[in-house]
């Protein structure tokens, strides 16, 4: 039986990966202080925990394995890269609480996830000290980073993790590092088969999307694509970049005018390759956006006559089969259950979210707070565990 203390625990992904391996283990507490994000925890863990604060956790109890996914926000470019030096009060400097409670319990794993920016010249520094302050505490780290589409899920999420055992541990005999696997799932595959009118853009923003398309395509070979800001080119060649830039464009169609922020809000993306990484979605129209088949109820969009069998030349010279219809198509947004699918989530486990009572808001909120499932999933299939395990 391990003993799992989950740290910044959000909706439990640990927990999630340990129970789906069929690995017996015990939640001796989940410390998070968002109180929607530990109500779904509770719901889907069967557990009954309070939200608590993390600087002031201070309990004597008895842990094999800590997990946490202190909060991201300060190392990654959107959160402007404040930072998370130890005692600047950022988010991200929680992270320097989890070195004390390591100290405190002493477990035999811990496993640290966190966005790749971290890893970037203006932020390595404190994944080097959290790595040095491990080994002084006596534990061996090995850091890799993993992408959901390389172990399972159609979605392009790039995250380190940063795995620690203790020296002479008796729970772990060794650990070998996860290899990426061919993915055999598209998009579409997770996609719900019916969805609400609410989800759909409406007729104005489609038509916008159609007018941006053609503009692109009238100056030049089709749409033109921009580079997706990706959150850290530090670990890459000029070659790896490039790869990386096929591989994210190649799911974009197009995008939607008129919605304000980012550039990225307004892609719109096929279903035939990988989705966005999943956000927070906080704001108006931050849900990533699909072309979607016609189908039945969707209502006819007559008014784009003049313009449907160029825009049927033009998405199908983009991204070919992929649920375009000869009369017409719609655009919408990714649901709450579907971002939850796209963390490795069952669709079990949102339900009993939303039956506690979590809004909409709170669902998408909590799949981009996640960590996806499979990818501690091949973590913890690395771990050879000792027969005291």
């Amino acid at each position: 039986m391990i003993r799992v203390l989950e740290l910044f625990a959000g909706i439990g992904a640990c927990s999630k990966a340990l129970t789906n391996l069929g690995i017996e283990h015990e939640i001796v507490d989940a410390v998070e202080i968002d109180k929607y994000a530990i109500k779904s925890f509770n719901a889907i863990h069967g557990t009954n925990f309070e939200p608590q604060d993390i600087t002031k956790w201070n309990k004597d109890i008895k842990a094999d394995l800590i997990m946490h996914g202190s909060p991201c926000q300060d190392f990654s470019v959107a959160g402007k890269n404040a930072g998370g030096d130890e005692g600047s009060g950022t988010r991200s400097s929680l992270l320097y609480e989890t070195l004390r409670i390591v100290e405190k319990v002493q477990p035999d794993i811990v496993i640290w996830e966190n966005v790749k920016n971290l890893l970037s010249k203006r932020h390595k520094h404190n994944h080097e000290a959290y790595i040095q302050r491990m080994s002084d505490m006596g534990y061996d780290s090995a850091t890799q980073i993993l992408n959901a589409k390389d172990y399972g899920i159609p979605q392009n999420r790039e995250r380190v993790f940063t795995l620690s055992i203790k020296r002479g541990s008796k729970l772990v005999k060794s650990y070998t590092r996860p290899e990426p696997r061919p993915l055999e799932l598209k998009l579409k595959d997770i996609l719900e088969d019916e969805v609400e009118e609410r989800y759909y853009l409406t007729d104005e923003q489609v038509a916008s999307f159609v007018a941006s398309t053609e503009r692109a395509k009238a100056n030049g070979n089709g749409f033109k694509f921009e580079p997706i800001e990706r959150e850290s080119d530090a670990q890459r060649d000029d070659e790896s970049r490039e790869s990386a830039d096929r591989q994210l464009h190649q799911g974009i169609v197009g995008r939607v005018e008129g919605i304000h922020g980012h550039d990225i809000l307004k892609r719109v993306y096929g279903t035939d390759g990988c989705s966005p990484t999943i956000s927070t979605m906080q704001g108006g129209n931050r849900e990533p956006k699909i072309v979607a088949s016609r189908g039945r109820g969707e209502h006819n969009m007559q008014h784009l006559e003049p313009r449907k069998d160029n825009l049927t030349n033009i998405i199908t010279s983009i991204q070919k089969d992929n649920y375009v219809a000869t009369d017409g198509f719609r655009i919408r947004k990714l649901t709450p259950r579907e971002c939850w699918r796209l963390m490795g989530f069952d669709d079990a486990d949102f339900d009993k979210a939303q039956a506690a009572g979590i809004s909409n808001t709170q669902l998408y909120k909590q799949a981009g707070n996640s960590i996806v499932v499979n990818c501690l999933e091949a973590i913890f299939n690395g771990i050879e565990w000792s027969d005291n395990g």
